[in-house]
């Protein structure tokens, strides 16, 4: 699934551009397209809102809840954008449907979309995305690996940075704010996230989440 601004020109544009032509795509599209305009207004008012309070604040309002509900939602809009996309999206989500965790659920869904967004924009037709949840005693930990074109070494180390765009990006569009964003939505949660990358290989994002968080 992608995030609101890059998924509304690329599935409408997909449509008139006669890329989909099999009625059962554009339904889907179409019913993605218009899942995604009627989250807009909602989603800029709770980032706004967001913004607006400081951690202490924001933390006390979190609510324990289960992650599974989310995570089944999440894979089911994730292999439905794989088939528009033409990727080979595989999920596996191995997390109890009893396991609650102290979250904003809407904001961690956004950094889930966004990582994705990501991967979409970094690989091409026929390139590979996983997404995995696993579960230990200790925490919940979530991955989403591609076969794109990776990240260097240099780039990696700014990846997080608000409006930076690494070499491998220049040509794409977006304002590079996505993973800034994922960045800071994780760690006003006080979780963690890690990302590896090798060029011409592929990206993996883990997020830990520590189930005493």
């Amino acid at each position: 699934t992608l995030s609101l601004h890059d998924a509304l020109p690329i599935y409408t544009e997909a449509i008139t551009d006669g890329v989909l032509t099999d009625k059962e795509q554009i339904s889907k599209s179409l019913s993605i397209i218009h899942s995604k305009a009627d989250q807009l207004e909602t989603m800029i008012n709770d980032l706004i809102n967001y913004m607006k309070l400081n951690n202490t604040d924001w933390r006390q309002s979190l609510e324990f809840a289960p992650i599974r509900p989310l995570l089944d939602e999440f894979k089911g809009n994730v292999e439905a954008t794989g088939g528009v996309y033409k990727r080979s999206i595989k999920t596996d989500i191995a997390v109890s449907a009893d396991t609650k965790i102290k979250m904003d659920k809407k904001l961690l869904y956004r950094a889930l979309e966004n990582i994705v967004s990501n991967a979409l924009r970094y690989t091409k037709d026929g390139d590979s995305i996983i997404v995995e949840a696993r579960e230990s005693d200790a925490a919940i930990t979530i991955s989403i690996a591609d076969t794109g074109i990776g990240i260097s070494e240099k780039d990696l180390q700014r990846i997080w940075d608000i409006f930076y765009r690494g070499s491998n990006s220049r040509r794409e569009s977006g304002m590079g704010i996505g993973l800034s964003v994922v960045r800071t939505i994780i760690d006003t949660h006080g979780w963690d996230i890690d990302v590896q990358s090798k060029l011409g290989e592929g990206t993996r994002f883990t997020i830990t989440i520590p189930k005493s968080a």
